[in-house]
């Protein structure tokens, strides 16, 4: 079975600016694991030659947004094929562009380029930025990715046999599909939809209109019969011409469910792969102690055997680089004696990024009754969310107030949040804090990255943590733990109080007077995280369930 994945944004390397969150990241991590696993695979995407968002953060917190330039013909390799589709009543040309994914099986990841020299103005920017188009112009892209990205398979000679669009981003792949098979049963039979977010702004939306002026040559759609009103919804189209809708988390199967109006809904939580975020010299004790874990991570089980002695020294190196990390972009002074917190998040209300420092007073004091406290935050706002940098600066003006009460807490942010910051990130902190408002968290992937390192996550019960946190041994909780199916959204309030007193009564008295219990959670850790919340898993998953539906549609 040859897979085509259908991904508006990729995270490969930092120096390749295709990503701007967990779902390129994802893609990234499953690039990987795909080639690891000798699984043939093609990834489609947009060349987005300025990149997302390059982030300046003013020592007011100001966030600014500069193109990304990148050197793209340095990194990919040009292809001579030449794909065409129709846009409204003119033809867009796009270029390809390879990058190979190394592995038991090499797996490509074509990337679409509009910047032609046949083309118009309007066409040659078409894919020059991820995230910032909005109406016609978003619409335009997406039917790029999905006609586009078919159409280049077809150029380049790729035969698949099953295509999984990752978001509503690709879902018009099925109109090309319908015009191959015909029928919608045998469009149905090639067809997976994964969805990623919970959040309704999250499943594009156009006027019905608009997508019959922009498809207006694609004579075979009755996008009557498609609508929901006056407008289509991709993530619609998308579940009912695909065989298997598929959900990240079980928690999320859910909420997917609510949003989509089905209880046909599966799920396959998300991984991460692990050779790509385990840091340096962690590796080294892995490797001593847990021999073949690259290739077979659910033998991160035997972390319970690694000396802890060990464990501590690898984490120490790694939290020395966070500390040069933060000396490098701020005034903070931190040092790798007293408790540090990490969180890296897209900028936005519902993940409220600054949930911890939201009652300066109260943080001042837990830091002053039980002991320092240095916090790591980054993350990017999207440069339309204006909401998300009012945050941002207020998170600043918090991180002010709570360091004038006390000299027991250190505040750090780090600007342009990237993959290598990441590797720093998660393995450096001694706590991934994870707070967005319940149930908005899919799954959520850097708590398992940290977790792979043996730092302790403390987190909302949300997303993948409902699945595979466990109180007081590999981690810690915030608030109450949810019902599966429980979609009333958490209070702010409450879960800040549930916060600041887990801090208080828990993590920090054991912290700094229970320093062997804590060397057994970083191991229980890795041991109870690691073996599942990986993509070597995720993959043998998402295999099974996608021949096994596919083959009953026939």
């Amino acid at each position: 079975m040859t897979l085509a994945y259908f991904v508006m944004e990729i995270g490969l390397e930092s120096d390749i600016p295709t990503y701007s969150g967990g779902l390129g990241i994802l893609a990234g991590d499953t690039a990987y694991a795909f080639a690891d696993m000798g699984i043939p695979a093609v990834f489609l995407t947009l060349l987005y030659k300025a990149g997302y968002t390059k982030q300046k953060l003013s020592p007011s917190g100001q966030q600014q947004d500069l193109e990304c330039r990148w050197l793209y013909k340095e990194r990919l390799t040009p292809l001579r094929p030449v794909v065409r589709l129709e846009v409204e009543d003119s033809v867009m040309s796009l270029k390809l562009w390879q990058y190979t994914v190394k592995g038991r099986v090499d797996v490509p990841v074509i990337f679409l380029d509009t910047d032609v020299l046949e083309n118009p103005p309007s066409f040659r920017s078409a894919t020059d930025r991820l995230y910032l188009s909005e109406g016609r112009e978003r619409l335009i892209q997406e039917l790029i990715l999905g006609v586009g990205g078919y159409r280049a398979l077809k150029a380049l000679d790729i035969s698949a046999d099953l295509y999984q669009m990752n978001e509503s981003h690709a879902a018009l792949l099925t109109v090309e599909l319908l015009k191959e098979y015909r029928s919608l049963a045998e469009v149905r039979r090639h067809c997976v939809f994964t969805t990623h977010t919970p959040v309704a702004g999250g499943h594009d939306s156009f006027p019905l209109q608009m997508v019959r002026d922009v498809l207006k040559k694609y004579y075979w759609m009755d996008w009557g019969s498609e609508a929901g009103g006056d407008a289509i919804s991709l993530s619609h189209l998308a579940a009912k011409y695909s065989c298997l809708t598929n959900a990240v988390s079980l928690r999320h199967r859910f909420t997917s469910g609510r949003i989509l109006h089905s209880d046909d809904i599966e799920h396959v939580t998300n991984g991460v792969y692990h050779r790509r975020w385990v840091q340096e010299e962690i590796k080294g004790v892995f490797d001593k102690y847990i021999p073949s874990w690259e290739a077979e991570p659910h033998l991160l089980v035997h972390a319970y055997e690694i000396p802890p002695d060990e464990l501590a020294m690898a984490h120490r190196s790694a939290k020395a680089k966070l500390v040069s990390l933060v000396d490098a972009q701020s005034t903070a002074d931190f040092s790798e004696e007293p408790l540090t917190i990490g969180l890296a998040k897209r900028i936005t209300a519902y993940k409220r990024n600054g949930m911890v420092l939201g009652d300066p007073r109260r943080l001042a004091k837990i830091a002053d009754e039980h002991g320092r406290i240095q916090l790591v935050f980054a993350g990017k706002a999207h440069p339309k969310d204006d909401a998300g940098k009012e945050s941002l600066v207020r998170m600043y003006e918090q991180a002010n107030q709570v360091m004038m009460k006390t000299d027991k807490v250190k505040v750090a942010f780090i600007e342009d949040y990237s993959i290598e910051i990441a590797k720093v990130m998660v393995s450096g902190c001694d706590v991934w804090l994870n707070n967005p408002r319940r149930p908005l968290e899919a799954s959520g992937t850097s708590g398992m990255k940290a977790a792979l390192n043996g730092v302790l996550n403390l987190s909302v019960w949300d997303g993948w943590w409902l699945e595979g946190g466990v109180e007081g041994v590999n981690g810690w909780g915030i608030g109450r733990r949810p019902a599966w199916d429980a979609l009333t959204e958490s209070d702010d309030s409450e879960d800040m109080e549930a916060l600041y007193t887990k801090l208080a009564d828990q993590v920090l008295p054991m912290y700094y007077k229970g320093h062997s219990r804590w060397l057994e959670m970083a191991k229980a850790s890795i041991a109870t995280i690691g073996p599942r919340f990986n993509t070597y898993r995720m993959v043998r998953e998402y295999m099974a369930k996608w021949y096994a539906r596919s083959n009953s549609q026939t």
